[in-house]
């Protein structure tokens, strides 16, 4: 059933991202979901991280406190 169903589409290898993407991805409306999902996830990820490096006092992004020792700057 799902071979009839995706008879259409392009049966090689892709060539390019633009194939990859129009003939896995977006061809399956099973796929919106994972995509949603994951890029729900990879956001959320980011911002945490984010958000830990601007807020932990143990983040040393600035090169002046990156040699320090003791943290001196609460």
């Amino acid at each position: 059933m799902a071979t009839e169903s995706r008879a259409h589409l392009f049966t090689g290898m892709p060539t390019n991202i633009v194939e990859l993407r129009n003939s896995i991805w977006l061809s399956d409306a099973g796929a919106y979901p994972v995509i949603a999902v994951l890029t729900f996830a990879v956001g959320m990820c980011g911002s945490f991280i984010a958000y830990c490096a601007a807020v932990n006092p143990d983040v040393r992004i600035t090169p002046g406190r990156r040699q320090q020792l003791v943290r001196t700057w609460e």
